[in-house]
């Protein structure tokens, strides 16, 4: 076990593209797409503080128990009532420009729903790092009024490997995620303002509006639920769980 994380912890250092004061979320290079489009994207994050950055662990929201959300209010139906191929849509690059090990997260049913990446010297806490991965929009439900679809996306950036009880430290971690979920992953915020978030809008011309939204797209958020958080961001390799501790 302990060989185990002086392998794959520290993180690896990654593609150094701005400094810190540039960019003080963890965010996508491109966060905002048009439906049915696929490009590279990237995830750019920095460290924790005065801690240099050991790696990533992210999760998208798997669409099975994920909280729907319309103009704000919470929806009883499933995400398919917006959207008609979430699933598998990101693709990690592998890419040791970035990292030196990398694996995505999956379902059961084998559906990507995440990825980590690490293995190396660290990311000086005076830089920033950049991951690349596919991304690929789903198209929007042509029935449904969706206009937009923002899918938020829950990202720990690792600075000190530890158990969750030490995740209050300063420097351990550098959490991206909902404040609001009751896990120990939440990001302790006044605002739910930690994941970072991708839009997916509406292509009008290919995929107009049916007649009977009136003119009025309505806009759809999909949250991940507590369990998935909970089983998914953690970083397992070979079967072991490498982080938290």
């Amino acid at each position: 076990m302990k060989n185990s994380y002086k392998l794959l912890f520290p993180f690896a250092a990654g593609i150094i593209i701005f400094g810190t004061s540039a960019f003080a979320h963890t965010r996508l290079d491109t966060p905002t797409m048009v439906e049915n489009t696929r490009i590279i994207n990237y995830l750019v994050a920095h460290a924790c503080g005065e801690n240099d950055m050991l790696g990533t662990s992210v999760v998208f929201p798997d669409g099975v128990d994920s909280t729907v959300l319309v103009d704000g209010q919470p929806h009883t139906g499933p995400v398919t009532d917006f959207l008609t191929n979430y699933a598998n849509n990101a693709q990690l690059m592998f890419n040791r420009g970035a990292f030196d090990v990398m694996e995505e997260k999956a379902d059961s049913l084998g559906n990507v729903n995440g990825f980590w990446a690490g293995g190396g010297p660290g990311v000086p806490h005076t830089l920033n790092v950049a991951t690349q991965f596919r991304l690929t929009a789903p198209a929007i439900e042509p029935t449904s009024c969706a206009d937009n679809v923002t899918i938020y996306i829950s990202i720990a950036n690792v600075c000190k490997i530890t158990g969750v009880d030490q995740f209050a430290t300063e420097g351990v971690v550098d959490l991206w995620t909902h404040n609001n979920l009751g896990t120990p992953y939440d990001r302790v915020s006044t605002t739910d303002d930690g994941p970072a978030p991708w839009t997916i809008t509406r292509d009008l011309i290919a995929n107009p509006l049916p007649a009977s939204c009136n003119g009025a797209g309505l806009k759809v958020e999909i949250k991940p639920s507590a369990a998935q958080i909970n089983r998914d961001m953690p970083v397992i390799y070979n079967g072991q769980q490498l982080w938290p501790q």
